[in-house]
């Protein structure tokens, strides 16, 4: 019989089942993802920091007071971002037998509602964004609003995963395991090429600036530095050969210089704004919203059970409404997806019109072997195999 803590105590060394080690490594094997890891070590390494007790010590200091003092401290955070923080915590906690009582529950596991007053992207906004960045940031921007695709989703594509216009999202690295297939438009694929051509000298001289580099925030004045180095893979095959968190600083960087309002506790404007760009320019552009949540995997019980469309027709809906997402030059860019389109409508009525004319040179066929044969002897022919069968009866 396992002996629970009682409520709102620590628990024993004994009796602590997972230090923060352990904890992340079942994570790990939960297959959640790294990025979701990473997360809860530095919530977790946050708490130690407010114990002042190092990360492989925390699990045995575990109490709902040091918790709750904890989120007392945080005052200055917004209570969207303290209530994530406690969550990860409270999840902690349980698994190594703490106990929490109604009251104490409810205080560690508030009721926030999110506001949503982030500041809409505007295409005027995007097009001075991809006029101050490079080959790389444009990809990047392009392809964001192009698919709709997370961030974290989106520094996870490998170079295998593009087949043309058509991205596939796998499984292992979309939200809740909801893969799927996304679409590159015209625009989009321009750019991702140009990209590719600088692709291998860009990773070389990253390599060559990251030497030095370590993970994670400065030390405080005075602390030791025990942030590991960053090591660059020696054979990327990320699309754009990045992590979220460099693919974040892209995006505020490039922002920054070209609106830049803050909010209370952050920028008016996330990368993840390019998601929601692409959720509102896609359906105000004609497309069905059928098929823009299905793009975004987000689908609930009506769409995933009664909505079905074939690949080749959400790929065809899709580029009918591409220019909706444009970024640059949009006048050229509508004028292009409309001769797309046009050469994909020849393309399929020249192979229906060789299907037909297949179908005609058989009859004639046909009927030019009928003619060279004489009626009569085609009926003497079958008489002379009729008597034959029914000679072989007898």
């Amino acid at each position: 019989m396992v002996r629970r803590a009682a409520k709102g105590s620590s628990p024993s060394p004994g009796e602590a089942k997972y230090s923060v080690e352990t904890y992340l490594t079942m994570l790990r094997r939960a297959k959640r993802s790294e990025q979701t890891i990473a997360n809860y070590r530095k919530v977790l390494n946050s708490y130690a920091k407010f114990l002042n007790v190092p990360l492989d010590q925390v699990h045995h200091h575990l109490s709902v007071a040091n918790l709750l003092k904890y989120a007392d401290s945080r005052n200055q955070f917004s209570d969207y971002g303290t209530k994530n923080v406690l969550s990860i915590l409270h999840r902690y906690f349980t698994v190594n037998g703490i106990q929490f009582d109604e009251m104490e529950y409810n205080a560690v596991r508030p009721k926030v509602e999110r506001e949503h007053n982030d500041k809409p992207l505007e295409l005027e906004t995007l097009q001075k964004m991809m006029d101050l960045t490079d080959a790389h940031g444009r990809a990047l921007l392009s392809f964001l609003v192009s698919t709709g695709c997370r961030p974290g989703e989106t520094c996870e594509i490998r170079l295998s995963d593009v087949k043309g216009d058509m991205v596939t999202i796998r499984n292992e690295i979309a939200k809740g395991h909801h893969g799927g297939t996304v679409f590159l438009t015209v625009e989009a694929r321009e750019y991702i090429d140009l990209w590719l051509r600088e692709r291998d000298a860009w990773i070389k001289t990253n390599r060559a600036r990251a030497v030095k580099l370590r993970a994670g925030p400065k030390p405080e004045p005075g602390e030791p530095d025990t942030r590991k180095l960053i090591v660059m893979p020696k054979n990327d095959q990320r699309l754009f050969a990045l992590s979220y968190s460099s693919l974040a600083g892209i995006f505020s960087r490039l922002y920054d210089k070209v609106d830049g309002e803050q909010g209370k506790y952050h920028a008016k404007c996330t990368v993840h704004a390019c998601r929601k760009y692409f959720r509102t320019q896609a359906a105000l552009g004609g497309m069905h919203p059928d098929l823009v949540t299905g793009i975004m995997r987000q689908t609930g019980y009506l769409d995933s059970t009664y909505v079905r469309m074939t690949e080749e027709e959400r790929r065809k809906q899709f580029h009918e409404h591409e220019a909706a997402l444009y970024l640059t030059r949009a006048d050229h860019r509508i004028q292009t997806g409309r001769l797309a389109e046009q050469e994909r409508t020849i393309t399929e009525l020249t192979e229906r019109l060789a299907q037909v004319e297949q179908i005609q040179q058989e009859k004639n066929t046909i009927r030019a072997a009928r003619e060279l044969v004489p009626r009569e002897d085609i009926e003497k022919m079958v008489k002379e195999q009729v008597a034959a069968a029914l000679a072989s009866k007898k």
